[in-house]
């Protein structure tokens, strides 16, 4: 018999069929949602259980006697993150706060999640702001020392700290007013500025090989030197003659001029990372403003229908303003006042709303 053949046209609508199954599965409606956020989302999820073993702090992050790249703080940066004081407290706190809440916020951004199990992504939304708080204040006192304090790495930190507060403190402000379109505008933004660390250690690693034996020097203690335990005395003594008084003990305090190179020493390397941290921190942050920036501008009709649920959530509140009751920008800005464009009755205990054309959406 001959085997009936099967059509293209059937085989090419196959792929599609799967794809649309695969995204309603988790939630997505939108096939592009679904992309950026097995892209984006799965890889944030990925670094985070990648480092999930830095959680034992004493037997991976600062594992005496022993350096691993991905498997260990970067070189001779647990010299300050052992020391006892303020720099190993914060540090301890920032990831045994940052790894959990990294891993717990992949949850909020699961569309199935959020409309189905309601309860717990609200108290999860609470854990995660929480255990954010915490890892940024944490991260800001370990920081001091960090990639030896230079300076525009100190701004960018402090500066990308600052950003994170301040985009979760609206985003719950917003859903406390029921403003539900601007809730997911400032979460989005939030972070994806947070997870602009990701991109900060790529573009790192770029500038720590453009920099290496370029004439780039810093002063380093040599009991820095020695803190990672995998260079022998006399190794540190042949690279660096004046660190013979510190071993001596004759000079504790003893500092020598070390060269930016990412390919020789452990102290060499840490130099590197430390100037390249700065610029890369920023660089990193730029671009994760604009991307979340551009995200948000190319998705209007989300945007619109959340603001939909938002007015008869408000409504059946009672809040003055409903539609507007929260940091929208026709209340605080010259834009057009906005005015609903569906008034049938929805399940206020869902995000589902049918929309009608945009052009009635607003009025003068």
């Amino acid at each position: 018999m001959t085997p009936t053949p099967v059509s293209s046209s059937t085989s090419s609508r196959e792929l599609p069929d799967f794809w649309r199954k695969l995204h309603r599965l988790v939630g997505f409606q939108k096939g592009y949602n679904f992309l950026l956020w097995s892209i984006f989302g799965v890889g944030s999820l990925a670094f985070t259980l990648s480092r999930a073993p830095y959680l034992d702090y004493f037997g991976v992050f600062c594992r005496k006697n022993f350096l691993s790249s991905g498997n260990h703080a970067a070189p001779g940066e647990c010299y300050y993150f052992l020391n006892g004081g303020r720099e190993q407290i914060g540090m301890m706190l920032h990831l045994y706060s940052i790894i959990p809440c990294c891993f717990l916020v992949f949850l909020q951004f699961v569309p199935l999640v959020r409309h189905r199990f309601v309860l717990f992504h609200r108290i999860n939304g609470y854990v995660v702001v929480l255990l954010m708080s915490v890892a940024i204040v944490s991260g800001l006192m370990a920081l001091s020392e960090s990639f030896g304090g230079d300076p525009a790495w100190l701004a960018a930190v402090t500066i990308h700290s600052i950003m994170i507060i301040t985009g979760l403190f609206l985003a719950m402000l917003n859903i406390k007013m029921l403003q539900i379109e601007q809730h997911r505008a400032w979460m989005l933004r939030t972070w994806i500025w947070a997870f602009c660390t990701i991109s900060m250690r790529i573009i790192q690693q770029i500038g720590v090989r453009v920099l290496s034996n370029k004439g780039y020097v810093a002063l380093k203690p040599c009991a820095q030197i020695a803190s990672d335990g995998v260079l022998s005395v006399s190794v540190i003594v042949q690279h660096f003659p004046n660190c013979a008084a510190y071993f001596s003990g004759e000079n504790m305090g003893q500092m020598v001029v070390v060269e930016a190179n990412y390919f020789g020493l452990p102290i060499e390397i840490n130099v590197a990372l430390s100037f390249a941290a700065g610029a890369s921190a920023f660089l990193a942050l730029i671009l994760h403003i604009l991307g979340a920036e551009l995200y948000l501008h190319l998705t209007p009709a989300e945007s619109d229908r959340l603001r939909q649920v938002s007015y008869h959530k408000q409504l059946a509140a009672g809040m003055r303003h409903p539609g507007r009751a929260g940091l929208t920008v026709d209340r605080v800005g010259d834009a057009l006042r906005w005015s609903p464009c569906v008034e049938e009755k929805i399940d206020l205990d869902s995000d589902v709303v049918s929309l009608v054309s945009h052009e009635t959406c607003r009025k003068p």
